[in-house]
């Protein structure tokens, strides 16, 4: 019987038997046991990452040539490397135990060899070779691929023009631009009197749009300003400044004949926004308004006729909760929208079409909101969205918090959020890693999404800071320690065998 053959039969019987039968030296020998092994893996030919291989011996063998690791040798398929691990007997079943755990997707080879049985007799059939694999690991779909930065600074801020033409800014005032598709990054701007710049945004091949802080006479950066360049990113200039104040968010709609349109969120003592007409180069603003608020995001729907604006109200040293407005004319008056008691901290807006957004926050915060009539829907597991769990193994718990999300222009209903998952274990630093969410359906459901090339199983990747879709073929992600990663196609890329290279 042929090895794939025999392994599907295990598989389709659960635990059945295999014969290795033995065979006899001489006429003279004692008659041999009828030893029947099998290989005992739950389920099927997977085991998980540090499963154990089980072999089944219905009758007595030698066993210390079972026990011997020269004739039980389990293969990595994907490096040609020996596993190491450790063999004993429970029982009838020879057990094999990895000594660390594997990568998810690992194939495994299981050679059998050279073991005798209780009258010192080899089995027939030997030696066998078996095959199986690791599990399939939490995620599978690794479509986004890691870009070369050109720093280690945090990354606030990505936009692109078409698929090879974009930029990126960081969190301390520098400009990159690259001309093929992320491949490479060129340093284009950085001034010593700008600082805490966020989202860049260009509208053309020579506008772009950033807001930060700007530092005039370079004594404090207390001011915030919308700067625009004219030349690519070569150069800045403020269209406008407050002081004091911040601006957290920028969007920007794009015109068709006219100059764009653009909305910011932050604070002026406390929570406010900006909208500002490049075309009438006007501004509009609304606020401060709220007692012990500050705002983190705005943004404008795709047609420009409705806003949203979010942010942080204290209550207390230790109590904080998340506050909303809607605006109905583009961005130029705000009025309060209702969340649920006790809604979380909401630190990023996005629109998903005309009418509604998204607001995103921390402990899990997914809420849909139709800005018009202000009606909400609360977002949860049933949706795919993760939720605040504990490893029982290390005590450690897992919470996840939302910033950003963005749909397909030319396919509307694809659409990513974007965050962090905190692993908080008491008494250590928190591990912050990024998240990524896909939608196909509109926003009704998400899975999650990994990068192929990154380590923890294509999770461990920094938390991310923005996204930027062109399309529903071309997105990137930028975020701190300089982290970039794009997703070129919207073929899903499903992890296959040896997809994992680490479990770092």
């Amino acid at each position: 019987m042929r090895v794939s053959t025999l392994l599907r039969s295990v598989v389709a019987l659960g635990l059945s038997t295999f014969v290795l039968g033995a065979c006899r030296k001489d006429a003279t020998a004692p008659e041999p046991l009828n030893i029947v092994p099998r290989l005992a893996i739950a389920g099927d030919t997977v085991i998980g990452t540090q499963g154990s291989i089980r072999v089944f011996f219905g009758a007595g063998v030698n066993r210390n040539t079972a026990l011997d690791p020269g004739n039980f040798v389990v293969t990595n398929t994907c490096t040609g490397l020996p596993v190491p691990g450790s063999l004993r007997f429970s029982g009838d079943t020879l057990i094999f135990t990895p000594s660390q755990a594997l990568p998810f997707l690992t194939g495994l080879s299981v050679r059998i060899q050279g073991i005798l049985d209780e009258n010192n007799q080899p089995l027939a059939d030997l030696p066998k070779i078996l095959f199986l694999r690791t599990q399939n690991p939490p995620v599978s779909d690794v479509s986004w691929q890691t870009l070369t930065s050109p720093t280690s600074d945090q990354i606030s801020g990505v936009t692109f023009l078409d698929r090879n033409v974009g930029w990126i800014s960081t969190i301390t005032g520098g400009v990159y631009h690259t001309d093929n598709s992320g491949s490479t990054f060129a340093a284009l701007f950085k001034s010593a009197e700008i600082t805490s710049t966020r989202d860049i945004r260009a509208t053309s091949a020579d506008s772009l749009y950033m807001v930060g802080s700007p530092s005039f006479g370079g004594s404090t950066f207390s001011a915030t300003a919308l700067f625009r360049s004219v030349d690519a990113g070569r150069t800045f200039q403020v269209v406008f400044s407050e002081d004091p104040a911040n601006m957290f968010s920028l969007a920007v709609r794009k015109r068709t004949g006219s100059a764009p349109e653009m909305v910011m969120g932050g604070s002026r003592g406390t929570m406010a926004a900006w909208r500002y007409d490049q075309a009438k180069d006007s501004i509009a603003r609304f606020g401060p308004v709220g007692n012990n608020t500050a705002g983190t995001m705005a943004d404008l729907s795709p047609d420009g006729a409705n806003a949203a604006l979010v942010g942080i109200q204290i209550l207390g040293p230790n109590s904080a909760i998340g506050v909303a407005y809607k605006s109905n004319d583009g961005g130029r008056s705000y009025s309060p929208i209702t969340l649920p008691a006790n809604t979380r901290i909401l630190r990023g807006v996005s629109f998903i079409n005309n009418t509604d957004a998204f607001l995103l926050g921390d402990t899990s915060t997914v809420l849909r909101v139709n800005t018009v009539t202000g009606a909400i829907t609360s977002l949860g597991a049933a949706n795919g969205i993760p939720q605040t769990e504990t490893d029982p193994s290390t005590g450690a718990t897992i919470f996840y918090l939302f910033t950003r999300a963005r749909f397909a222009p030319d396919a509307p209903s694809i659409g990513w959020i974007i965050g962090t998952a905190v692993r908080h274990l008491t008494g250590q630093p928190d591990v912050r890693r990024g998240i990524i969410l896909i939608t196909r359906d509109g926003g009704a459901t998400f899975t999650r999404q990994a990068v192929s090339n990154a380590p923890e199983n294509g999770l461990g990747f920094p938390e991310l800071r923005d996204i930027f879709v062109l399309n529903k073929d071309f997105q990137v992600v930028v975020g701190s320690a300089g982290f970039i990663a794009a997703r070129k196609s919207d073929t899903q890329n499903f992890a296959g065998l040896c997809s994992f290279k680490t479990t770092e």
